[in-house]
């Protein structure tokens, strides 16, 4: 019975311990906060596309998303008859470094990644998180989507 108690114990200390750590983040308008501290600025640049810009709290633009979608056929399902795939090109503005990731649901799930990933630090992307965020990553959809095109052949007749 004293281990079952000790064992609940320390089960309730681990719940509880990572409750705490998660972080809540919410939009306030363009504002990012997490756990009600102002964190970054996010913008939807047109209600056509899903296109954003992250900025840090001075306004400084440090990280731009592009909404991409392309056509795979071996995705064609019931619920997705085009094999549409969607992702989002992200762009580090400072160092001009690249990768894709999946598109998440809105802008609040953009800036969730942005945080959960640690992309800014103060009033600059922190340069460590970019380049992980950037290595696991990578460039999958595009490279998908090369391959699907397949290669240029350019004819010359004589």
């Amino acid at each position: 019975m004293k281990k079952y108690s000790l064992l609940t114990l320390l089960l309730l200390s681990v719940s509880l311990t990572m409750n705490a750590q998660k972080q809540k983040i919410t939009l306030d308008n363009d504002t990012i906060k997490v756990d009600g501290v102002a964190f970054g600025i996010i913008e939807k640049k047109s209600a056509l596309k899903s296109d954003y810009t992250v900025k840090t709290l001075d306004g400084k633009e440090q990280i731009f998303l592009s909404g991409q979608e392309f056509n795979d056929p071996t995705k064609v399902n019931s619920g997705n008859p085009d094999g549409k795939m969607r992702y989002l090109e992200v762009t580090f503005l400072n160092s001009g470094g690249k990768c894709e990731i999946v598109m998440p649901f809105g802008k609040k799930g953009v800036a969730k990644i942005v945080v959960e990933n640690h992309l800014l630090k103060g009033n600059e992307v922190d340069t460590d998180a970019e380049k992980k965020f950037i290595s696991i990553n990578g460039t999958k959809f595009s490279d998908r989507k090369n391959v699907l095109n397949g290669p240029k052949v350019i004819i010359i007749e004589k």
